[in-house]
């Protein structure tokens, strides 16, 4: 079958396409992937028309989070996109690249997502899907992610929940007749709002109410307080440099962290809460304290929803706790602006379980090639930490990325 597929990308080099299959509905459905940072530049508008309108999209699977954490961490892995085409029509696209490692002193070859593989962790990745065949398009997509040469391992994780690619993933494993693990990346904590703070403080425990409104009194009682959302993009720098000092402080006190920890991390982020800023979802919650920046929270606000990535406050501050004082700000403004939930996203903090609603996990799925890195990779990420625990009587670990 001739296809044009090629003609929603104006100038791109024309690229293999897989063969074509007929979905449920009849209509045939071919891959097209693109291997060239030229390519995933000129994705944008139809990346962005998909991604509007997808049921699982999140700030992390748009283009311009995972174009610009391409542009920090591809260097010279092999990229692999992949786009589903109705007829000329993009009803998918899935972002993925091959990450080389070595384990065991073996070379292993991993299939990953784009926005996964490095010092920054997003969650709710996945392929944006037209929203009115999604599986068909997410199974074509996941039986051309597992054609593809070059690697080892598919290790495909923190999918989003909502999306229907984990199962179209696990499906076209078993037709391929590959061995899977199907597993939870994260368990991840998150707050459904109310349409008022007074009802929300309504909805918490006495004790935890208390806490709350105490701690913002006491802080008022000894500083002048001001809060505020960043809405200066002529200084959003100066924004970012002052989240990353009062980040890397907080954690020197606590013993470490890895966010903000290497140029590469705070570079993808500054450009990304930029491009963000510009589309008008970025959230930096700020508390001053005697007229200085004495906390930051970084969100993200999409579709109605918060996702609270990192937060930074000044140690030498810690008696007024401005750190709990501007998260209770964050909420109350969440709360203000109409959205719905206020998600914490992956990490174990005490703070997200006292005031967590409810909780849902990403999924992960790895798929194996009987290949001598696959086998390596089985043996030292997923056997022998089994092994060992039931050696010792211990529990199972959570298994190695």
């Amino acid at each position: 079958m001739q296809h044009n597929g090629a003609a929603q990308f104006p100038g791109l080099a024309s690229r293999p396409l897989l063969a074509p299959s007929a979905d449920s509905a009849g209509r045939e459905l071919a891959v097209q992937f693109l291997t060239s940072n030229e390519e995933f530049a000129r994705l944008a508008p139809e990346w962005n028309r998909l991604h509007a309108s997808a049921k699982a999209a999140s700030v992390f699977n748009s283009w311009l989070f995972q174009y610009q954490w391409w542009q920090v961490y591809g260097a010279d892995q092999p990229l692999r996109i992949l786009v589903a085409l109705d007829r000329g029509e993009t009803v998918g696209i899935l972002g993925l690249y091959i990450q080389r490692v070595v384990v065991l002193g073996v070379p292993v070859r991993l299939l990953r997502f784009v926005g996964s593989g490095a010092d920054t962790h997003p969650d709710d990745l996945g392929p944006v899907l037209a929203p009115d065949r999604e599986f068909a398009v997410a199974l074509k997509l996941a039986r051309a992610a597992l054609r593809l040469s070059g690697s080892d391992v598919a290790v495909l994780s923190d999918i989003d929940p909502e999306s229907v690619f984990a199962s179209a993933l696990e499906r076209a494993s078993i037709e391929a007749d590959r061995s899977t693990l199907q597993e939870i990346s994260e368990r991840i904590a998150y707050v459904e709002l109310p349409g008022s703070w007074n009802g929300y403080l309504k909805s918490l425990s006495s004790d935890r109410r208390t806490r709350i409104k105490s701690a913002r009194k006491k802080a008022q009682a000894a500083h002048k307080l001001r809060f505020f959302v960043w809405d200066d993009p002529a200084k959003l720098d100066y924004a970012i440099d002052r989240l990353t000092e009062l980040h890397r402080a907080r954690w020197q006190e606590a013993g470490g962290s890895g966010s903000f920890a290497t140029p590469e991390y705070i570079e993808f982020h500054r450009q990304t809460m930029k491009s963000a800023f510009a589309r008008g979802w970025l959230r930096l919650y700020c508390l001053e304290l005697d007229g200085e920046i004495a906390a930051i929270t970084y969100c993200y606000r999409f579709r109605n929803r918060v996702y609270l990535m990192q937060a930074g406050f000044d140690p030498r501050l810690a008696k007024a706790n401005p750190g709990k004082v501007l998260l209770g700000f964050a909420l109350e403004h969440a709360i203000g602006e109409g959205n719905e939930v206020f998600d914490f996203l992956k990490g174990e903090h005490r703070y997200k379980d006292q005031l967590a609603t409810g909780y849902r996990n990403t999924r992960g799925v790895r798929v194996f090639r009987n290949t001598p890195g696959g086998l390596a990779y089985r043996l030292r990420r997923i056997w022998l930490p089994q092994w060992k625990a039931r050696l010792l009587r211990r529990p199972l670990p959570k298994l190695m990325i």
